[in-house]
C-alpha cells in the first residue's frame, strides 16, 4: 500500500513538473512575443514622435511666416529707411542697400530733380547724387555725399515669395513719415503699364500686393515676415479705378539692376525685338489651340534679334529656356531677371499648328 502511494506521488510530481515545464516554455514564448511587440511598438512610437515633431516644426515655421510682428519689425528696419526731399518737400522714400550707404528708390522719383537730400529716421540729413538709373526697370541708385553710419536692409529671394503671404510697407505717404501699412501678396510676376506725371511706361517683374500705399510711398520697401525686402514699392492703380491693387519691383530684379548701376553706372536691359500680346479666346478657337497659354507675336522689328532668328508674326511663344510662357508677363519677367544682352535663349513656338524651337541672341533695349 505504501509503495502504491509513493508511486502515485511520483507520477503526480512527474506530471506536475511536465505541466510546469510546458507552462514555463509557453510563458517564455509569450514574454518573448510581448518583448518583440513592445520593441516594435517603441520603435513605431519613437518614429511617430519624430514625425510629429517634424510636422510641429513645419507648422510652427508656417505660422511664423503667416504672422508679422509689425511693431518689432518696424523698430528693426526703420533706421535703414529714408525720406527723399527736393529741398522743400518729400518726393519719395528710399532705403539703404549696402554698407557703402547706397540708397535705392524708383527712377521716376528722381527723374528731373536738380538737387535732392535724404532725411534719416533719426533726423540726420545728407545731400545725395544719382549713381545711375534704369528707365525700363524704373530703378535708381543714390549715393550719400556725407559719410553717415546707416544700417542696410536685407534683400530676400523674391522667387520664393508666395501668394497670400503677409507683407508690410514703411514709407512716407503725403509727407507722413514712418507710416506702416500691412496686407498680403496678391500675385507675382506682373507686367504692368504704370503712369507718372502724365507719362506711362511698362514695367516687368512686379509683385502685386494690397497693403495701402499713396503718393510719397514710391521707394518704400515691401517687407516679409522676417523684415527682409522682397520689393520696392512702384505704383498703384488709379484711385478713380479701384483700390487695393499696388505694385512693387521684385527684389531679385532690384538687386540685379542696382549692382550693375553701382559697378558700371548703367544696366543693359534685355531685348528681343518683338511686340507680343496675350492670346484671346477667339484666337484659341480660330487656331484650334488646346489652351489660352502663350504669347502671340504681333510685330517683328527689322534687324532685331527676333528677325535674325526667324521669328514670324502670328508665332505663339509657349516657353523660354524650358520655362512655360502662359502670358506676356511670363516672358518679360523671365528676361528681366534671368537674361542679359549677348545671352542665347531658346524659344518654344507654335507655328501653323506645329511646335518648333528657335535660338536667338538677346539684344539690348
Amino acid at each position: 500500500m505504501f509503495n502504491k502511494v509513493i508511486i502515485g506521488i511520483l507520477i503526480f510530481l512527474l506530471l506536475f513538473s511536465g505541466a510546469l515545464g510546458t507552462y514555463a516554455f509557453r510563458l517564455t514564448e509569450e514574454i518573448g512575443a510581448l518583448r518583440q511587440e513592445l520593441t516594435t511598438f517603441s520603435g513605431e512610437t519613437l518614429a511617430r514622435i519624430n514625425t510629429l515633431d517634424d510636422e510641429l516644426k513645419g507648422v510652427t515655421t508656417e505660422l511664423e511666416q503667416s504672422v508679422i510682428n509689425v511693431g518689432k519689425l518696424y523698430q528693426e528696419v526703420s533706421p535703414g529707411i529714408v525720406r527723399i526731399s527736393d529741398g522743400e518737400k518729400i518726393i519719395g522714400t528710399g532705403f539703404v542697400f549696402d554698407s557703402e550707404g547706397h540708397i535705392l528708390t524708383p527712377q521716376h522719383v528722381v527723374e528731373g530733380q536738380v538737387r535732392m537730400d535724404v532725411i534719416l529716421s533719426d533726423g540726420r540729413t545728407s545731400p545725395v547724387t544719382v549713381v545711375g538709373s534704369c528707365q525700363y526697370s524704373d530703378i535708381a541708385v543714390l549715393a550719400l555725399e556725407q559719410r553717415l553710419s546707416v544700417p542696410a536692409l536685407t534683400l530676400a529671394d523674391s522667387s520664393a515669395v508666395r501668394v497670400g503671404e503677409p507683407v508690410i510697407v514703411i514709407g512716407d505717404p503725403f509727407e507722413l513719415p514712418g507710416t506702416v501699412t500691412s496686407g498680403i501678396v496678391s500675385q507675382t510676376g506682373r507686367f504692368v503699364e504704370v503712369g507718372y506725371d502724365l507719362k506711362t511706361r511698362w514695367v516687368a517683374n512686379l509683385i502685386q500686393f494690397d497693403a495701402a500705399v499713396n503718393f510719397g510711398n514710391s521707394g518704400s520697401p515691401l517687407l516679409n515676415s522676417k523684415g527682409e525686402v522682397i520689393g520696392i514699392v512702384e505704383a498703384r492703380v488709379d484711385p478713380g479705378l479701384g483700390e487695393g491693387i499696388y505694385y512693387a519691383i521684385s527684389s531679385n530684379k532690384v538687386s540685379r539692376v542696382a549692382l550693375s548701376l553701382i559697378e558700371r553706372g548703367s544696366f543693359d536691359y534685355p531685348w528681343l525685338g518683338i511686340g507680343i500680346a496675350d492670346l484671346t479666346t477667339e484666337m484659341v478657337r480660330a487656331r484650334g489651340l488646346e489652351t489660352a497659354n502663350g504669347a502671340v507675336v504681333k510685330t517683328v522689328i527689322a534687324a532685331s534679334p527676333a528677325e535674325a532668328a526667324g521669328i514670324k508674326v502670328n508665332d505663339i511663344i509657349v516657353a523660354i529656356n524650358g520655362t512655360s510662357v502662359r502670358e506676356v508677363a511670363d516672358l518679360t519677367c523671365y528676361l528681366g531677371e534671368h537674361s542679359s544682352p549677348g545671352n542665347e535663349v531658346t524659344l518654344a513656338l507654335i507655328r501653323d499648328g506645329a511646335k518648333i524651337e528657335l535660338t536667338l541672341k538677346v539684344g539690348k533695349q
